[in-house]
């Protein structure tokens, strides 16, 4: 099928690439291991609307955007076009404002006619459109429920098309270790696209149920490609399950989350004894004030001759990371100070945080700069030492907490014991909860 390519302004395109190369550096530096999955996904033509799960925020848009080649315009929230600047900032910068619910005062219409018509206009051009169908961000790791809007435009322009205008639906899972944490992983798994035209029977008989069936099947979708825990029980469940075999059995990150997905899978969160000892052992964690990962250094044969190592380690290396700290203690500092002063949801920390860093850390690089240069002759040669040691400061940083958390758990003496005790009658539970070779 021949498409017809949205035509953008050579500026907007421009300006597009800019902010696409600032975002694509930007979550590389912001966290620490990214995963991308079901690649082969991403090779499409011809008007689609890809539509994520929502528990980041702005992150939520950039992790998806910064992988597809497409220019994509993005519907966003009725309130972030009410002042006039952002209106027409917003409105330039590949937006489409929709009224929620939540946006609308009362008595006030709520009419989306605009949206639904520029969306259409903008599929029947190749467009591709960015939809959070959730509507809502809420920083858990489970897929709440959809809104039909994606599924109403997608049938609108669809069926106004005859049938014809191929827009297929890309849905994206998004699992975060920690969303609102600097350095911590994310994983962005691409499914395979959903053509609404397969509904297109459906839609001639009754259209809300058409609209209700596919709804319920991308939900179904997201749930299959992100990890949902289905409430916040299920959440602290697994996140608690995650961290002992990780620290049991350390695995990469493509297949700790297959192992997570697999955990779901096998009914993990259903089992009550799981559950009660997982509860249990955390809570005697919680009063000797042990970690999880503290505890399993600890128990290992070799955990002194560990601990004397990664002292002498740590004594060693202090002189190294001392000045590549000290040079990136504001950038990595300030963004999370702003953060905490704002008091905004927990759910926009990462958004804030990569915002305030896209100024600091370009400032602080060029402030090294003129620094160095003031008194060796190649200044360029400073900063990268500074780069290439500050990522050594980061591991260096992994040794201490690695460290501290052996110290703190050897200090306990005979209760060693009984928190192994614990811990052990979780794996025992977990290994008879689940097929053999998951846990």
């Amino acid at each position: 099928m021949a498409y017809r390519n949205i035509r953008l302004h050579p500026i907007l395109r421009l300006i597009y690439l800019l902010l696409r190369l600032i975002v694509w550096i930007s979550v590389r530096v912001f966290y620490r291991r990214r995963l991308v999955l079901g690649r082969q996904h991403l090779r499409f033509d011809g008007p689609a609307i890809v539509i994520a799960n929502h528990p980041s925020t702005l992150m939520d848009v950039l992790n998806p955007a910064v992988e597809i080649r497409q220019e994509m315009f993005f519907l966003a929230n009725y309130g972030m076009f009410k002042h006039p600047v952002a209106n027409w900032l917003l409105r330039r910068l590949y937006c489409i404002p929709v009224k929620r619910r939540e946006d609308v005062a009362e008595g006030e219409n709520r009419n989306n006619y605009e949206a639904f018509e520029q969306s259409f206009q903008h599929l029947e051009k190749n467009g591709v459109l960015f939809i959070a169908p959730e509507g809502t961000s809420w920083m858990n790791r489970f897929v709440r429920s959809l809104k039909s809007g994606t599924a109403r435009i997608a049938f609108g322009a669809e069926s106004r098309n005859h049938w014809q205008l191929d827009v297929k639906i890309i849905p994206v899972g998004l699992s975060y270790t920690a969303p609102h944490l600097f350095r911590s992983d994310v994983v962005v798994h691409f499914g395979a696209p959903v053509y609404p035209r397969d509904w297109a029977e459906a839609w001639t008989q009754n259209r809300a149920q058409a609209v209700d069936d596919l709804t319920t099947h991308l939900e179904n979708q997201l749930k299959a490609l992100s990890i949902h825990t289905r409430d916040e029980a299920g959440e602290q469940l697994l996140t608690r399950l995650e961290e002992m075999l990780q620290n049991e059995q350390p695995l990469p990150q493509n297949a700790a989350f297959e192992r997570s997905q697999q955990l779901l899978t096998a009914g993990a969160l259903d089992n009550t004894e799981l559950s009660t000892r997982t509860q249990a052992y955390f809570k005697a964690l919680e009063q000797h004030q042990v970690s999880d990962a503290g505890l399993v250094e600890a128990l290992c044969p070799s955990a002194r001759r560990r601990q004397a190592a990664d002292a002498a380690l740590l004594l060693l290396g202090l002189p190294v990371v001392t000045l590549p700290a000290l040079w990136w203690f504001l950038p990595c500092y300030l963004p999370w100070w702003i953060n905490k002063k704002l008091g905004l949801y927990i759910g926009y920390s990462s958004t804030i945080k990569i915002m305030t860093s896209l100024f600091l850390f370009p400032l602080a690089l060029w402030g090294g700069y003129r620094l160095a240069a003031a008194f060796v002759p190649y200044p360029g040669l400073v900063l990268a030492a500074a780069l290439v040691l500050g990522l050594v400061a980061e591991r260096y940083l992994d040794v201490f907490h690695r460290f501290r958390a052996r110290q703190q758990a050897l200090r306990k003496g005979p209760a060693l014991h009984t928190l192994a005790a614990l811990r052990q009658a979780v794996l025992d539970a977990l290994r008879q909860a689940v097929p053999a070779g998951v846990a």
